[in-house]
This record gives C-alpha cells, sequence and structure tokens, in this order.
C-alpha cells in the first residue's frame, strides 16, 4: 500500500498489472493509491525500467540572450489611440537600422518583439 507510511509502489509492478488487463481503478485500490495522475505516472516509469518505452534524455533548454537596455530614457507607454511611438533617433541612430527596413511583431510572455523580416 501507498498510503502513509507504506513503502513506495514499484512502478514496475504498476506497468505489469496494467498489462495484465487491470483497470486505473483496480490498480488504485491495489496499491492505495489517490490520484490517477499518479498511476499514469508509475506507469510509464514502470514501461521505462522494464524497457518498453527507450531511456531518453530531455533536451537542454537553449540559452537565450539576454536583451540589452540601449538606453534606459528611450522608455515608451501605449498612448491612448493603442500606438507606441519609435523616434527617429531611437531606430536609425541607436538602434543601427534603416530607412525601409521590414519588421515583425512578435509576443513572448510579457515582451514585444521587433523582428527585423529580410
Amino acid at each position: 500500500m501507498a498510503a502513509g507510511g507504506s513503502p513506495p509502489v514499484d512502478p514496475k509492478t504498476v506497468a505489469l498489472e496494467v498489462q495484465k488487463g487491470k483497470s486505473m481503478e483496480e490498480i488504485q485500490r491495489i496499491f492505495g493509491i489517490k490520484m490517477k495522475s499518479q498511476v499514469q505516472d508509475l506507469y510509464v516509469r514502470g514501461l521505462r525500467q522494464l524497457g518498453e518505452i527507450p531511456q531518453f534524455e530531455m533536451p537542454k533548454a537553449k540559452e537565450k540572450e539576454v536583451a540589452q537596455i540601449t538606453d534606459p530614457g528611450y522608455r515608451r507607454s501605449i498612448g491612448q489611440s493603442g500606438s507606441i511611438t519609435l523616434t527617429r533617433s531611437l531606430l536609425l541612430e541607436k538602434l543601427g537600422f534603416q530607412q525601409g527596413d521590414v519588421f515583425q511583431v512578435l509576443r513572448q510572455g510579457d515582451d514585444l518583439i521587433l523582428r527585423k523580416v529580410e
């Protein structure tokens, strides 16, 4: 039994019980597991231990480039009309873009990203 101070449930045993055709509710009752998600987790871990599912490493997240703040004085807010004004001096002189450049506007979490499009 998994409840209280009982020893933990062996994932292989759960996987074997599922393969024998036992229902999730039966497995919960047999092993004293409260949540179906715990049964599912034990089942997948058991399949891995039995070699039914190949072991794999999760790919490491790429390190994100840290955004540079060009000049804290160049903060912008959304105006009454719902627009944000980026001045010529900010875009051309400070950020190095050229007249005629085209951008795609993306949202990533709370950030807005202007990505230059070729």
